[in-house]
C-alpha cells in the first residue's frame, strides 16, 4: 500500500505549507524562510517545493490539498494593510450600503485564482484540493496537536483577528470529532482590538503585538486604569458567557478612529498595559464561562490571540483549568497543520483513542549536511578573516564557550518551525550576565530596550526556575511563569526585567538530545540549568535557514562566534 500525503496551505499572511504522510506531520515551513521577507504572504510556492523535495517525492505523489480558509485575500491586500486599518464609523456605513452580491462576486473569483495556483503549481485536479475552514482549521491544530488522549473530552478554543467570517469559537472534542457549540462574529473581534492598538502605537500589526505584551509590565495602576475604560467600552461577552459581544454599533474592524480619539495624550505604556490587561480579563472571563458552562475543565487552544503568553499564564494559573494546551505558534501560520490534520481524518476511518496527530516537534524544516556546509564556508570566503575547526563534540564545546561568557550563534539539524528559536536556529548566552541583554542588541537583535529575552532550560531543572510550575511539559516558548529566588539570580538575562516573569523552552533529552547536551554541557561549567536562547536573524528579517544565510549573518553583524552544524568559526577580531 503505497503512502498517503495530504499537503496542507496557509495562503494569506506568513504562507506556510505543512506536509502529512500517514497522518504524521513530517514538515512545515513558512514561506519567510526561503524568500528572506518577514511574514511573506501569499501562495507558498516555495515551502511547497522544499517539502516535497525534502521528503524526497514529486507532485504526482499528494494524495490531496487542503487550502485553510473558504476564503483569503490576494497578496496585494494583505500586504497593504493601512487601507483597511485607519478606518471607522463613516467607513462602516459605506461598507454597509455594498451591495452583497459584491461579496459573493469577489469569493467566487478568489476561490477560482485559488484552485488554479495549486493546479498549475502541482498539476493537482481540483476534485483533490479542498477547502477547510479558517477557525476548524485553528481547532483541529490545537486538537489534534495536544497531549490529550482523543477518547477524552476536551474543550477546544479558538480565538484571533477573523477568518471566514468569525473571529473566536468553543468546540467540545472527543474521539477524534469536533463539535462547535459557540461561535464570535468578526466584527466582535478581541483579537482586532489588540492589532489595532499595535498600529496605533507605530509598530507592524501582526507582527508586533509581541513588543506591546513586553511594555504592558511598565505601566502604573493609574495610567492603566484610566486606559483601560477605552476598551471597556467596546466589548464584553454574551449574557450567556460564551462569545464576545460588542457594546456598540461601531464594528471592531472600524475602530481605529475612535481608539485614536479617545486615547489621545494617554502615554505609550498606559496602553499597552491596558490592552494587554484587558486581553487577560476577557480571555479569563470567557474561559471561566465556558468551563461552567459545559463542566470541562481540560482546554486546548489555538488562533494568534495565544500567542499572547502572558494571558495564557492567567489561563493556566485559572482554578476553573485543570490542563491547558496552547498549540505552538496558534498563528495563521498554524493553519496549514490544522487543516491537513482535518483533510486527513476526512479521507479515511481515522482512530478514536491515542494520540495520532500529537505535535511533539517543531523541527519540520530543512537542515544543512556536512557538503553543503563546507560550501557555503568556502564560498563565503571567510577563511582570512575568522578561525575556522570542525570540531566532533561541537555540542559540548558550545556548553563551555557559553559558559566563559562567549555569545554564540548556533545552527545545527532540522529548522525550527513557527515564530520562535528552540535552539537550532538560536543566538545563545550566558543569562547569568544582565548585560548580555544589551550586547546582544548590540551585536544583532536591535530590540526595543525595554523587551525581554527567553532562556532555554533543562526540563529537570525546571523547578529552580518556574515558580508555579506543576510538572508540565512546556517545549515551544508559549506559555508564561511565574520566576523563583534562584531563576533571579542564575538567569536574569533572560526573564522579563520589570515583573520578572518567564517565557521558558523546557529541554527533553529524548526530544533533542543535540541541544540537551548543550545545556548539560553548560550546567557542568557553571551548575546553572539554563541559558538565554533568541532567535538567529538580523534585525527585521526571518530566521536563518541554510548554511549560507549563518555565515552571512555573522558577517553582517556584530556576532563573532557561529556553531554552524560540526564547524565552529570565530572572528580572529574577537580573539584579540
Amino acid at each position: 500500500m503505497s503512502d498517503r500525503y495530504i499537503l496542507g496551505i496557509h495562503d494569506g499572511h506568513n504562507s506556510t505549507a505543512a506536509l502529512l504522510k500517514n497522518g504524521v506531520l513530517v514538515g512545515a515551513l513558512s514561506e519567510e524562510r526561503l524568500t528572506r521577507v518577514k511574514n511573506e504572504c501569499g501562495y507558498p510556492k516555495l515551502s511547497v517545493d522544499h517539502l516535497l523535495a525534502n521528503e524526497g517525492i514529486e507532485a504526482s505523489d499528494i494524495s490531496a490539498v487542503a487550502l485553510s480558509s473558504l476564503f483569503m485575500h490576494d497578496k496585494g491586500h494583505l500586504e497593504h494593510k493601512e487601507l483597511w486599518y485607519r478606518v471607522g464609523a463613516k467607513e462602516q456605513e459605506l461598507e454597509r450600503k455594498k451591495n452583497s452580491d459584491y461579496g459573493k462576486k469577489l469569493f467566487r473569483i478568489r476561490k477560482e485564482e485559488r484552485y488554479q495556483e495549486v493546479e498549475s503549481h502541482l498539476g493537482i485536479s481540483r476534485d483533490n484540493i479542498h477547502f477547510i475552514e479558517h477557525h476548524e482549521s485553528h481547532a483541529a491544530a490545537a486538537y489534534f496537536g495536544s497531549h490529550f488522549p482523543l477518547e477524552e473530552k476536551v474543550l477546544v478554543l479558538t480565538c484571533d483577528g477573523a477568518g471566514d467570517g468569525l473571529s473566536a469559537t468553543v468546540s467540545v472534542a472527543q474521539n477524534g470529532k469536533m463539535e462547535r457549540i459557540a461561535t464570535t462574529d468578526r466584527h466582535d473581534s478581541l483579537g482586532k482590538i489588540y492589532s489595532r492598538v499595535t498600529y496605533l502605537m507605530g509598530m507592524k500589526a501582526w507582527e508586533h503585538e509581541y513588543k506591546i505584551m513586553g511594555m504592558a509590565p511598565f505601566a502604573d495602576d493609574y495610567g492603566v486604569n484610566k486606559s483601560i475604560k477605552v476598551f471597556r467600552e467596546l466589548l464584553g461577552l454574551s449574557d450567556d458567557g460564551m462569545s464576545f459581544q460588542r457594546k456598540t454599533e461601531l464594528s471592531m474592524n472600524y475602530i481605529y478612529f475612535h481608539l485614536r480619539d479617545r486615547l489621545e495624550n494617554h502615554r505609550f505604556d498606559w496602553v499597552a498595559g491596558a490592552v494587554q490587561q484587558f486581553t487577560e480579563e476577557m480571555l479569563l472571563a470567557w474561559v471561566e464561562a465556558v468551563v461552567n458552562h459545559t463542566g470541562i475543565r481540560k482546554i486546548a487552544c489555538g488562533g494568534g490571540v495565544f500567542m499572547n503568553i502572558k494571558a495564557n499564564m492567567i489561563l493556566r494559573q485559572s482554578d476553573h483549568v485543570d490542563d491547558i494546551y496552547i498549540f505552538p505558534s496558534c498563528g495563521d501560520e498554524s493553519n496549514s497543520i490544522g487543516a491537513a490534520f482535518v483533510l486527513d481524518r476526512q479521507l479515511d476511518d481515522a482512530p478514536t483513542s491515542g494520540k495520532p496527530h500529537q505535535v511533539a516537534t517543531c523541527f519540520l524544516g530543512g537542515e544543512s549536511d556536512d557538503k553543503e556546509i563546507e560550501d557555503a564556508i568556502r564560498e563565503a570566503g571567510i577563511s582570512e578573516s575568522c578561525v575556522i575547526e570542525r570540531v566532533e563534540d561541537i555540542h559540548t564545546h558550545v556548553g563551555k564557550e557559553l559558559a566563559k561568557g562567549h555569545v554564540v550563534a548556533r545552527a545545527w539539524g532540522r529548522m525550527e518551525w513557527g515564530a520562535r528559536s528552540l535552539g537550532n536556529r538560536g543566538i545563545l548566552a550566558d543569562a547569568r550576565i544582565p548585560a548580555n541583554v544589551q550586547r546582544i542588541n548590540d551585536m544583532i537583535k536591535m530590540r526595543d530596550f525595554w523587551m525581554p529575552f527567553a532562556p532555554s532550560i533543562l526540563f529537570e531543572r525546571a523547578g529552580d526556575y518556574l515558580g508555579d510550575w506543576s510538572g508540565e511539559g512546556a517545549p515551544f516558548m508559549i506559555m508564561g511563569y511565574e520566576s523563583t529566588p534562584m531563576a533571579h539570580e542564575q538567569i536574569p538575562a533572560a526573564m522579563q526585567p520589570y515583573d520578572k516573569t518567564i517565557r521558558p523552552q523546557l529541554v527533553v533529552k529524548e526530544e533533542n538530545p543535540e541541544y540537551w547536551q548543550v545545556l548539560k554541557a553548560y550546567e557542568a561549567e557553571t551548575g546553572v540549568g539554563g541559558f538565554l536562547n533568541t532567535s538567529f536573524n538580523l534585525h527585521g528579517y526571518p530566521i536563518v535557514n541554510k548554511a549560507h544565510e549563518s555565515i552571512d549573518v555573522l558577517m553582517r553583524s556584530g556576532l563573532e562566534r557561529l556553531a554552524l552544524g560540526h564547524y565552529y568559526i570565530v572572528k580572529k577580531s574577537a580573539l584579540k
